[in-house]
């Protein structure tokens, strides 16, 4: 045979065995949709595999105009891809959802579009199709659906750190879910059981949570062995919290490795997290920093690959900040404060937008659910009833008006106190970049570039400055770190221990700090509030007490600058700071 008949017939053969893998899967279009699906849900089925047969089912139900069947596989691809796709997908489905009709599929749909939100930390959109799910699934008696989506909205609770409030809705599912033996209800009844646990070890709440496990060991056998073993992964993580909570280290280091590769195995990236913060925790305790800052580093890689953590995990940064200073490791210390900073301002961006949602949104949908009962009631009762309805409904209006204002002042009071601990961190920030400064100041090589760069800024300064200006400025500042403000005082003193007159002074304050009695009080408001907040003894002083140590010349003037610049009265501020303090006592 020629080399060129040759050369043919193996081109013939390889496009033969090339192209046999996929005559045999375009016979899979004519497969029923039955056969499709057994694979699609094979759990030994590769995930691009599953979107292969998924695409072919979705095409099949097309051709055939099978709303059903089409808007069945788009749902379940919309769990495997990426959050942009999904969201084309959802969009899809909306059109064949209201060909079908189906409330049940319709209760579905809205808590899948909670799921993606929520796993995608989109909680504002989460929590509004949370709201409108709820109140779909409750008018149209859909219970599952109905407790699902209250799992979601106690997740979203814990989230925002509303422990009692997600505990709530976490007891609602929980309590509907056990009173059936079909195996959907018995997942979710686990399911229930575990984010009942997470919230209890975030309350210290040992005996709860003891009580949780011994449920959740009862009952997990119901599950097929798939299941079990990733719930056992799960049921050994709270074990691991409850051993830790109780000073046990050792049993809870054994419970929290055990878990750890069913939970990674998960692809559940918070929580494998969560057991490093953990074991670096145990191992600090047990006094081998470095191996707890090979756990923490690992948490902070997490952070600068996502961008977000969930908010225990921001206590990692505490321990790594306290490492590197302890080792006099300043420029590892700068990274891990300014990381600590932009963790803390997500944190108070995302509490505050959420807060406002959970207050509002939720609180109105309670109140018109009540009010939809009280007219009913009307109509049975007659006129009677209807006055005693709006007078019930004024005082349930009051009453949750009363409350929201109640949370309003609480979230403010827990920004302020996020806030005072950010200004605390960004000064020590400060602190360390002026002793880098000065390390660095060492070198001449370093000290003439330094010294030439403030050269440059001393003459742009000039620039904007004239020399008198620049004067002030310094004095300014000396007089901001001698404490000088805390003094009773007035533009003219303070102008005439410059050495300047009253106008220049005043010119210079208006431009930079506003005016001098706003300059004024902002320096002595955020002195009181860092002070408060570290000191308890300072806080059994009166009102007019600290007024006086604070430069203000009556209690009321003070009062009012505080209510100004926080929102709150000096002495909810105060009484604030004494509850959170008698919790963490008690915990």
């Amino acid at each position: 045979m020629s080399p060129t008949h040759l050369k043919n017939h193996i081109s013939i053969l390889l496009l033969t065995i090339f192209l046999l893998p996929f005559s045999c899967f375009s016979q899979k279009t004519s497969d029923s949709y039955e056969n499709l699906w057994k694979v699609i849900e094979n759990d030994t089925t590769t995930k691009p595999t599953k979107l292969l047969y998924l695409d072919t089912y979705i095409t099949k139900a097309q051709k055939q105009n099978n709303t059903f069947e089409h808007y069945k596989g788009l749902n379940k691809k919309s769990f495997l891809v990426s959050y942009t796709e999904s969201l084309i997908l959802l969009e899809e489905m909306q059109p064949l959802l209201s060909k079908i009709k189906n409330d049940s599929l319709t209760g579905d749909f809205l808590n899948s579009k909670v799921v993606l939100f929520y796993k995608n930390r989109a909680f504002n959109q989460a929590l509004k199709c949370a709201i409108a799910s709820e109140n779909f699934n409750e008018q149209h008696k859909n219970f599952y659906s109905l407790n699902f989506v209250r799992i979601d909205i106690g997740n979203i609770y814990y989230h925002t750190r509303h422990y009692q409030k997600a505990v709530s809705y976490f007891n609602q599912a929980k309590n509907y879910y056990k009173n059936f033996n079909d195996y959907n209800h018995s997942r979710a009844y686990l399911s229930t059981l575990y984010s009942l646990g997470k919230t209890f070890t975030q309350l210290q709440n040992t005996d709860s949570l003891k009580s949780t496990i011994v449920q959740i060991e009862e009952n997990i056998h119901l599950l097929n062995a798939k299941h079990k073993e990733t719930e056992s992964g799960y049921l050994n993580y709270l074990k691991g919290c409850l051993a830790f909570l109780e000073n046990n280290t050792a049993d809870a280091a054994t419970y929290f490795k055990n878990a750890l590769p069913i939970v990674t195995a998960n692809e559940d990236f918070t929580n494998q997290h969560v057991i490093y913060l953990y074991l670096g925790k145990i191992a600090w305790l047990n006094n081998d920093k470095a191996t707890a800052v090979t756990y923490f580093s690992k948490i902070d890689a997490l952070f600068k690959e996502k961008q977000f953590l969930n908010y225990e995990l921001r206590e990692a940064y505490d321990y790594l900040i306290s490492y590197y200073k302890e080792t006099n490791q300043t420029q590892l210390q700068l990274q891990a404060t300014e990381n600590l900073i932009a963790l803390n301002k997500q944190f108070e961006a995302e509490q505050l937008n959420l807060a406002n949602t959970l207050h509002t949104e939720l609180e109105t949908k309670k109140l018109e659910r009540e009010r939809s009962i009280l007219n009913i009631s009307n109509k049975q009762y007659g006129f009677g009833l209807v006055v005693l309805g709006i007078l019930i409904l004024l005082l349930l209006v009051y009453v949750i008006w009363q409350d929201k204002e109640k949370k309003k002042l609480k979230i403010k009071f827990t920004a302020l106190i996020e806030k005072v601990k950010t200004d605390k961190i960004v000064l020590e920030k400060a602190r360390i970049e002026e002793k880098q400064k000065l390390e660095n100041e060492e070198f001449i090589s370093v000290f003439n570039e330094n010294r030439k760069t403030e050269l440059q800024t001393e003459l742009e300064i000039a620039k904007t400055y004239s020399l008198t200006e620049k004067k002030l400025l310094r004095q300014l500042e000396l007089f901001e770190n001698q404490k000088q403000f805390l003094k009773l005082l007035k533009l003219d003193e303070l102008a005439q221990d410059f050495g300047t007159n009253r106008s220049t002074l005043s010119a210079l304050l208006n431009k930079e700090k506003g005016n001098f009695n706003i300059y004024l009080n902002e320096l002595r408001i955020n002195e009181v509030l860092k002070d408060l907040t570290e000191n308890s003894e300072l806080r059994k002083l009166s009102i007019q007490e600290i007024a006086e140590n604070y430069g203000f010349s009556n209690p009321k003037s003070f009062t009012q600058q505080f209510k100004v610049q926080t929102g709150l009265t000096p002495s909810y501020f105060i009484e604030q700071l004494e509850l959170t303090e008698l919790d963490y006592k008690f915990r």
